[in-house]
């Protein structure tokens, strides 16, 4: 993590990995908790991840991270393929925030 701050604004990015075999249920309860002691009116929180969670297809998963993010108003930005193997892609590397927050992205 890191944390950024200035006159204008103050900025935190969180970097975060979740193995492909790892809990889903115990990930997004620490994420949730994470985020919540993270988060303030006036901070910029930008995740960036490897969460192995594609963002190409519909799927509990996905929903289940958004629902937890949009609790803090972070979206997703990335809806294209990150990893191309053979004959396959996803989205599995994805970076989330707040559009509300970050004037020069539109909102999802």
């Amino acid at each position: 993590m890191l944390k950024l701050k200035s006159t204008f604004f103050n900025v935190c990015i969180m970097a975060v990995y979740r193995a492909p075999t790892g809990n889903i249920n115990l990930f997004l309860s620490r994420l949730d908790y994470i985020t919540k002691t993270l988060y303030k009116v006036d901070l910029k929180l930008i995740i960036c991840n490897d969460l192995n969670i594609d963002y190409l297809t519909d799927n509990d998963k996905k929903r289940q991270l958004d629902a937890v993010l949009l609790t803090y108003n972070l979206s997703a930005l990335v809806y294209f393929p990150t990893r191309s193997q053979d004959y396959s892609s996803n989205a599995i590397d994805n970076i989330f925030i707040d559009t509300y927050k970050f004037y020069c992205f539109p909102s999802i």
